[in-house]
């Protein structure tokens, strides 16, 4: 079984702390890490079985490493003398425990910042995965200075839960942090879905009422060419003449509407009044 049906992106020279870790995972699951991590060594075997054994798995495990790395990669193992030497040149190229590697990756964890808007989740873990390589050039770095890094490398909309969490009298690990971290996420998301729900039916509703209070000119036809979307007094086929005349036709409907309404109002008001005299 290669690297392929295991679903383990080929090593192209980038990120090989993730691949590390996946191929750690497929070299246990095949019995095989204990030759490559050196945990067993070939002057250990004292018998000729467990010579051939382990010179089995070497190559075997040296197999599964190669097969996991693309082309341009193959020429940093391809002279070693079996699968943990292969390894050691991985980890000694990538994992350089000089002192300017410790330097740019102390630089990188500590300046990462996180932005409005950002993913809580894939910010801690670009945190942890600093962390993770530091110890691996033998920088590690503390759970203290961990929690601390993540705090303050928040953006400021987090300030009132970083607050919170100083209030507290216990000590922060990093799974309570994390924890209450996503947690808080989670309820801004809901949150937000909510009032993105509530905008849409408050649209919704005012689009509706738009529409009740507008003329139903679209669902009539015009008296004048008999198509629909206009009123006669619109009607580009009426000349202009006519156009005025509707238009004081309308007016002077509206008009006499009016003064009907304003003359029955003062009837009522005047039949009002005489009862109360009486």
């Amino acid at each position: 079984m290669d690297a392929s049906s295991l679903r383990i992106s080929k090593f192209d020279g980038t990120n090989f702390h993730a691949w590390k870790f996946k191929m750690q995972m497929v070299l246990e699951e095949r019995d095989l890490w204990e030759v490559v991590s050196g945990e067993i060594k070939a002057e250990q075997c004292e018998t000729q079985l467990d010579q051939a054994t382990y010179k089995r798995k070497s190559r075997k495990a040296m197999a599964v490493i190669c097969l996991a790395m693309e082309d341009s990669q193959l020429p940093l193992v391809r002279s070693a003398s079996g699968a943990c030497d292969a390894w050691s040149r991985l980890e000694d190229h990538f994992e350089k425990k000089s002192l300017a590697n410790k330097l740019f990756l102390r630089r990188r964890f500590f300046t990462t910042m996180m932005e409005e808007g950002d993913d809580v989740l894939e910010h801690i873990n670009k945190l942890k995965t600093l962390a993770e390589q530091l110890e691996a050039v033998g920088a590690p770095v503390c759970e203290d200075d961990l929690v601390i890094t993540l705090l303050g490398s928040l953006s400021d909309s987090y300030q009132f839960l970083i607050t919170a969490l100083e209030s507290r009298s216990d000590t922060l690990s990093w799974e309570l942090v994390t924890s209450r971290l996503l947690h808080e996420e989670m309820k801004r998301k809901e949150q937000g879905s909510k009032g993105d729900e509530a905008s849409q039916g408050q649209a919704f509703i005012t689009r509706d009422n738009q529409r009740k209070g507008r003329p139903v000119k679209k669902s009539w036809p015009c008296h004048n060419c008999g198509k629909i979307g206009h009123w006669m007094a619109e009607c580009p086929r009426a000349s202009k003449k006519t156009r005025r005349d509707t238009g004081h036709s309308v007016l002077k409907t509206a008009a006499t509407a009016i003064d009907h309404n304003v003359q029955t109002s003062l009837k009522k008001k005047t039949r009002a009044t005489t009862s109360f005299d009486r």
